[in-house]
């Protein structure tokens, strides 16, 4: 058996990638050889036979051999959707990735897209790498419609549209016990290129909010609030400091949670909250991994398009990039308080759909792939290979 090489911002202390990463290992065959590019020498253990590699990039590719597979596992990396001087920063990264990709068919491994978000996309330079890497793929699997139309616009084929693959951490068979928590996880906005609210904005309106449904419930409720990614870079601790800040001047019972790269730990503390206001993608699908009633602070496209994809009515929805945003938040405490005393979820959990995914994964696994390279260092189709990629079904 091959190993697998596997892709993505891992060790970089935010939650939503490790996430993703330990959904799709939970999907892998039994007994699957891995290797984890990791950042920052973080050492997390995530089992028998995954090892993790904090070297360079060109490193971690060069033993890749025929019998094994890179692969990219989550995340929206193919995107421009950041101020210029960052995008050019994220344009060398995508490039890098393409190289990765260009290097494993060279030595004939094979090469997938899991689980990934695209889009939104306006540069022609982020359509030519998309295109490229497309072609780089035997696989490319997407987390959700809006990626598979902004894939499908450019010509790329994709094989599967399937919730997040953080989803996949949903255990049924776990009794989860509510307790007096709201749980919030807000996100810098400073990066965006176009900010319709600034962060003092943002947290004022919120800690407002926060206040007044704290005074109505008589102090009797805890605020829980998750730094999702924290670290040296874009950390949420800042904004979710400045949010305690304010809750402490009114005597508001708050805590704060720093993500450290322990998932089980993390998801235990956002079990325990009632409700769960997200403005990060993965506070939001974590929010349903662990059955809290959801409020969605969109930041970015793909929050709405989660929230389309589990038919999230659209009241709970609050899209930060409108100019009106903190007009849209006065009254959120009366929404906190309905969802707070309501028994049922207000979106629907696609519990049906992640069991499909579970085994969509492994039927990529499991099936051959045609290798899509130069026909000078293509690999010979061996006995039993299929002489086109199959899809495994589509969650279209």
């Amino acid at each position: 058996m091959g190993k697998n090489f596997i892709l993505g911002h891992f060790g970089g202390f935010n939650t939503g990638d490790e996430a993703m990463l330990g959904g799709f290992l939970k999907s892998l065959p039994s007994g699957s050889n891995v290797l984890i590019k990791y950042k920052n020498e973080v050492d997390v253990d995530w089992g028998k036979n995954v090892n993790l590699f904090h070297g360079s990039y060109t490193d971690f590719v060069k033993p890749i051999g025929t019998e094994d597979t890179l692969v990219l596992c989550g995340g929206t990396h193919f995107h421009d959707d950041y101020s210029p001087v960052r995008l050019l920063r994220h344009w060398l990264y995508l490039l890098r990735i393409n190289y990765l990709f260009v290097k494993a068919k060279r030595q004939g491994a094979r090469t997938l897209c899991i689980g990934n978000g695209f889009g939104p996309v306006k540069h022609f330079i982020t359509k030519l790498l998309i295109k490229q890497f497309a072609r780089l793929c035997d696989a490319i699997t997407v987390r959700d419609k809006s990626s598979y139309r902004v894939m499908n616009a450019l010509g790329c084929k994709v094989n599967l549209v399937h919730p997040d693959l953080a989803m996949l951490l949903y255990n049924p068979h776990e009794r989860v016990l509510k307790q007096d928590i709201v749980g919030v996880s807000l996100t810098s906005l400073s990066s965006q290129r176009e900010r319709a609210v600034s962060d003092d904005e943002l947290t004022k309106a919120i800690a407002d909010e926060l206040i007044t449904f704290s005074k109505a419930n008589n102090g009797n409720v805890l605020i829980r609030l998750f730094v999702i990614r924290s670290g040296e870079r874009e950390s949420d601790a800042p904004i979710m400091n400045l949010l305690q800040q304010r809750l402490q001047q009114a005597s508001v019972r708050s805590e704060i949670y720093a993500f450290n790269n322990d998932l089980n730990a993390l998801i235990h503390q956002m079990q325990a909250c009632q409700v769960l206001l997200a403005s990060r993608f993965h506070s939001a699908v974590l929010g349903a991994v662990t059955q809290n009633r959801l409020i969605i602070l969109s930041y970015h496209n793909k929050l709405v398009s989660f929230a389309e994809e589990v038919k999230m009515d659209k009241r709970f929805v609050i899209d930060l990039q409108r100019k009106d945003a903190v007009q849209q938040l006065v009254g959120l405490s009366k929404v906190i308080s309905r969802l707070y005393t309501s028994n049922q979820l207000n979106y629907n959990f696609p519990e049906a759909d992640i069991r499909q995914l579970d085994k969509q994964i492994r039927a990529i696994y499991e099936e051959s792939v045609n290798i899509r390279v130069h026909a000078n260092v293509r690999r010979a189709t061996q006995p039993g290979e299929s002489a086109v990629p199959s899809t495994a079904g589509s969650g279209l």
